[in-house]
């Protein structure tokens, strides 16, 4: 990130291992907590605000995340003793972003708000029983046993040891029963399944809390894979697909997923974020649907439409690979520069088959693709609209169509020392406004944001 050349305003970790394994994340460097000492801390020596997803339920004692993750959440969200851990571990991440001082932002549980989705009555997370003030944790003591007991100890941890530190619930695309992210479907409608999902959220303390203060964002995820990756599993199907349109003419597609961010901001009233988005694209031949180098649409056409995120309640977008073969704008397989000996791909689902035909120069796994265009992105004059034609950013194109600009150099990304977990950190990218903050604007994101200057009241 540091060498990239691309001021970036986000850097994201996941903070996981389980609360009560021995194994998790405050044991990855000593003493206990230091590694999300030493990740804000490097964070915020290179601009970065720093942020962490934290995955814990799932992979805690005694369920220690079996083959059905909901079960497990639900069971290990129900154990007085696991619960007891986990405030504490909460505790433990919060006194060390005290400690860091500066704005820091708290992902939570990314999985866990779709099961509850499922398993709340109307919407309702006081339907569903977890173990707040039964754990005897003292900053618990008091709130009642159910899911939005949870959610309000939480926040009511996060008042009393650090607020510096923005709390973020997530919205799964899921979680309603069908799966907007991906149903070929032409008929969802997709105002009823946010509102369903926004129902579980504001139950659970976006809109009140009588223990303390409220939840600040919500952030959702497209896919936690490229979808050229899907498609080599052979997963996709006709009713079943990973690959978005980008002439959003059939389904799934992105202005299908824009409704339905949309709609979210309008019923939690929170800034939205879009999180650990595919880093695959169709542009350079570096993507040749191999390990390292599976092809996406998402980022394309994210940095296309910027305003049409942005009106739609999404303040920042971040890049980053969920799980190990993954497009990465790293060397992560450490093949260095490669073109695939000059042939584009063809990829019969990818709606652009042969399509990525532009010359790579960068060891990049993604070809050098977000080094060069988020760069792009950032230095557009941004007094001038950032929109659907902005000069530089690779939308629907001719295949033919060469970079326009020369990508830096590539250098070694700042790493914290001491541990690499299994799930690593991630990019985000972000330009410079000012809305009223609820979440830090601004790591390894973009941000769809900039300072006004005096008698500015343009959006963009």
């Amino acid at each position: 990130m540091t060498a990239s050349g691309v001021p970036w305003k986000y850097r994201y970790q996941y903070l996981s291992g389980g609360v009560n394994t021995g194994g998790g994340w405050e044991t990855w460097n000593s003493p206990p907590g230091a590694f999300a000492a030493f990740y804000m801390k490097d964070s915020g020596a290179n601009g970065y605000t720093p942020v962490f997803t934290y995955y814990e339920i799932c992979q805690s004692l005694p369920a220690k995340c079996p083959q059905n993750e909901s079960a497990g959440d639900l069971s290990n969200l129900g154990d007085v003793a696991t619960m007891s851990s986990y405030y504490a571990n909460f505790k433990l991440l919060m006194q060390q972003a005290h400690t860091f001082g500066k704005p820091v932002v708290v992902h939570v549980e990314p999985g866990l708000w779709g099961y509850l989705e499922q398993a709340a009555a109307g919407g309702d997370a006081s339907t569903v029983s977890a173990a707040v003030g039964s754990s005897g944790f003292p900053e618990a003591v008091g709130i009642p046993n159910t899911v939005d007991g949870f959610a309000w100890a939480l926040l009511h941890i996060r008042d009393v040891y650090a607020p510096n530190v923005s709390l973020a619930m997530h919205a799964s695309a899921w979680a309603a029963g069908a799966d907007i992210a991906s149903s070929t479907g032409a008929n969802l409608n997709v105002v009823n399944i946010a509102d369903r999902t926004a129902a579980i959220l504001n139950s659970a303390g976006i809109t009140s809390n009588p223990f303390g203060s409220t939840w600040d964002a919500v952030f959702n995820d497209v896919d936690d894979h490229d979808a050229g990756w899907w498609e080599a599993q052979g997963r996709d199907n006709q009713n079943f697909t990973h690959w978005s349109d980008p002439t959003n003419t059939t389904f799934p597609n992105f202005t299908r997923y824009i409704a339905w961010v949309t709609e979210l901001r309008a019923q939690t009233g929170r800034q939205q974020v879009a999180w650990q988005v595919p880093v695959g694209n169709q542009y350079f031949l570096t993507e040749n649907n191999t390990c390292g180098h599976y092809q996406d649409n998402v980022a394309q056409y994210f940095l296309g439409h910027t305003q049409s995120l942005f009106n739609a309640g999404l303040v920042a977008v971040l890049f980053g690979a969920g799980n190990a073969c993954q497009t990465n704008n790293t060397d992560s397989v450490g093949d260095g520069v490669s073109n695939n000996n000059g042939q584009p791909t063809v990829d019969l689902l990818g709606y652009c088959s042969g399509c990525n035909v532009d010359v790579s120069t960068q060891a990049d796994d993604d070809g050098g693709f977000l080094r060069l265009f988020v760069g792009k992105y950032y230095s557009l004059n941004l007094r001038d609209s950032v929109s659907q034609s902005a000069p530089g950013v690779p939308g629907a194109r001719p295949a033919k169509q060469a970079p326009s600009a020369s990508p830096r150099p590539r250098g070694a990304q700042a790493q914290p020392g001491g541990h690499a977990p299994t799930v690593g950190s991630s990019t985000a990218i972000a330009p410079a406004w000012v809305v009223p903050p609820s979440i830090p604007l601004g790591a390894h994101a973009i941000e769809f944001r900039r300072l006004y200057s005096s008698g500015d009241t343009s959006p963009f």
